[in-house]
């Protein structure tokens, strides 16, 4: 299988051992690591605040999405982290004000929220995982891509079950 790290030079880069990213399957399936509210120079963003946190979370997501060409319109799939169970409600407000704007389309990618003890970094609130896919290959549940394909050839068969008119 062919993959492709993902190594943005700014915002998103990784702070550890790990990749920013993988593009894998001939460049269809994106995989963005987790990202934090760091800026480019590896400092935290947004100290105890959620959603200027969430700002930078998401500025390093579609920093990461660039590297392969996609956006934010690409994720099929989030797993957001949070610390502390309380700050669902910021988060969702924040998420009300800015997904229109990340998500003009209106289609918001599935997510998955869970609650965690603790991130890397004690200050840090908040960490946003993402799946996304190139366009140009129709999901195969799609209609269309049911359509596209040719139905299978149907062989005649004889005896017992077969009717005849």
């Amino acid at each position: 299988m062919a993959r492709r790290v993902l190594t943005p030079p700014g915002e998103g880069k990784p702070i550890g051992m790990y990749s920013a990213g993988v593009e894998v399957g001939e460049g269809s399936l994106v995989f963005v690591a987790g990202q934090v509210a760091m800026d480019a120079e590896g400092r935290i963003v947004g100290e105890g605040d959620i959603k200027a946190q969430a700002t930078q979370v998401y500025r390093n997501l579609a920093a990461v999405l660039a590297e392969s060409g996609l956006t934010l319109r690409d994720v099929v799939k989030l797993t957001t982290f949070l610390t502390r169970n309380e700050d669902w409600a910021p988060f969702g407000e924040w998420r009300r004000a800015e997904y229109p704007r990340l998500f003009p389309d209106g289609v918001y990618p599935p997510n998955t929220g869970v609650v965690v003890h603790a991130l890397a970094r004690p200050p840090l609130l908040l960490e946003v995982e993402a799946i996304a896919v190139k366009p140009g290959r129709p999901a195969a549940s799609s209609p269309r891509a049911r359509a596209a394909r040719p139905a299978p050839a149907r062989k005649a068969r004889g005896g017992r079950g077969t009717r005849r008119r």
